[in-house]
């Protein structure tokens, strides 16, 4: 269930088979390079914090491996999106998990405010 929230979540507001099947490659169809790395960066985030408070599955685990395998050695534009935005959103998280709001509504909403700067980023990274 995570997973397929992710990918709906991340898909830009585009209606693909992805937010159904969990497919991250069905997404990807059509997409600009500028469109791949902004739905690759926010699935990356959410995953990332997600595992912040508790265990991922083993889709989630696989995901962010892939993500993490494909950007951090070479330390690619996504890479450092990811990390600005990761150190970003990390902290307004916790504040609002310790004043009571819930871990993933938490996440969804930073994912939310993220997700315009992060698509800026990534439009200028690809050039």
């Amino acid at each position: 269930m995570g997973t397929m929230l992710l990918v709906a979540g991340c898909s830009n507001g585009q209606s693909s088979s992805a937010a159904k099947t969990g497919d991250l490659s069905a997404a990807a169809v059509g997409d600009s390079p500028a469109q791949a790395c902004t739905r690759d960066v926010l699935a990356a985030l959410a995953l990332r914090w997600r595992e912040d408070k508790a265990p991922l599955d083993q889709d989630g685990k696989k995901l962010l491996q892939a993500f993490m395998d494909a950007n951090m050695v070479e330390n690619t534009p996504q890479y450092r999106i990811f990390i600005d935005h990761y150190a970003a959103g990390t902290g307004p998280i916790a504040l609002a998990i310790a004043q009571g709001t819930d871990h993933e509504d938490s996440i969804t909403e930073k994912l939310a405010t993220e997700s315009e700067g992060v698509a800026s980023d990534c439009a200028a990274a690809a050039g």
